[in-house]
C-alpha cells in the first residue's frame, strides 16, 4: 500500500524517477569519496558537529547560500543510504538555461529545478516539493532563495515554514555554511584552496507553530551558529 501511494506521488506530480543502482553508486563515490577529499583535504573545508546518526527517514538540511559549492558540501554530509533520497532545490531559470548545466544539476547533484517564476500549467512548487517528502525523499533548501552577499545572511523566505508546517514529523537540521564564498566567488569558474567551515546543529522539530514561527525559528538557529562561531574564531 505505501510502495503504490509514492508511485501514485511519483507519477502524479512527475516527481524523479527511484534511482538505479548505477546511479546511487555514482552518487557515493561522487559526494563519500571524491568532493570529501576535494572539500576536506585540497581546500581544506572543516566538518563540525556533523552527527553520523542523523534520522534514518525524509529530512529538510536548510542552510546560508553564497556559492555554488553549498550544495556539494551539502551532499556530503548526507547518510550515503540516503543519497539517491535527497534532491537539492535549485533555480530552473538559472540551471535550466542550457542541456549540459540542467542534466549536470539533475544528475550529478541530484537536484530538482524550480521555477520562480511559475506559469498557470505548472505544479506549484510547495506541492512538488510537499510531494518529494511524502514519498520519503528529503530536501536542501537555502531559504535566502538565492545566493546572497558574500559573507552575510539574507531573510529567510516562507518555504520552509510552509514545507515543515506540512510534515511536524519530520526534523529541519540547520547547516552553517563558512567561507566557501571564498573558495568559489560569484561569476568564477575556479575552485581555490581557502578553507571554510560546515557546521551542522541539532535537528529542529515543530508541532503546531505556524508559517512565520518556523521561517523565524530556523532562521534563528543560523544566525546563533553564525555568530558563535565568530565568537570562537575571536578568542
Amino acid at each position: 500500500m505505501e510502495k503504490q501511494r509514492k508511485k501514485d506521488l511519483e507519477t502524479n506530480l512527475n516527481l524523479p524517477a527511484p534511482a538505479s543502482w548505477r546511479r546511487r553508486t555514482m552518487l557515493v563515490f561522487l559526494y563519500k569519496i571524491l568532493w570529501r577529499t576535494i572539500l576536506g583535504v585540497v581546500i581544506g573545508l572543516r566538518y563540525l558537529g556533523v552527527n553520523k546518526n542523523q534520522p534514518d527517514g525524509p529530512v529538510i538540511y536548510i542552510a546560508n547560500h553564497n556559492s555554488h559549492l553549498d550544495a556539494i558540501s551539502m551532499m556530503t554530509v548526507v547518510p550515503r543510504h540516503r543519497l539517491h533520497l535527497t534532491h537539492s532545490v535549485a533555480a530552473q531559470d538559472f540551471f535550466g538555461n542550457s542541456f549540459f548545466r540542467q542534466w549536470s544539476m539533475e544528475n550529478l547533484v541530484n537536484a530538482v529545478l524550480i521555477s520562480r517564476k511559475r506559469r498557470e500549467d505548472q505544479v506549484d512548487p510547495i506541492e512538488f516539493l510537499d510531494g518529494l517528502l511524502q514519498a520519503g525523499r528529503s530536501l536542501i533548501l537555502f531559504p535566502e532563495g538565492t545566493r546572497g552577499v558574500a559573507g552575510s545572511m539574507g531573510d529567510f523566505k516562507r518555504g520552509v515554514g510552509h514545507l515543515a508546517s506540512r510534515h511536524p514529523g519530520i526534523p529541519v537540521i540547520p547547516i552553517y555554511l563558512d567561507g566557501l564564498y571564498r573558495n568559489l566567488p560569484k561569476g568564477r569558474a575556479m575552485i581555490v584552496p581557502f578553507g571554510g567551515n560546515l557546521i551542522m546543529g541539532e535537528p529542529l522539530v515543530f508541532g503546531d507553530e505556524d508559517v512565520d514561527e518556523i521561517t523565524l525559528r530556523t532562521q534563528k538557529a543560523l544566525e546563533v551558529m553564525a555568530q558563535e562561531l565568530r565568537d570562537a574564531n575571536r578568542v
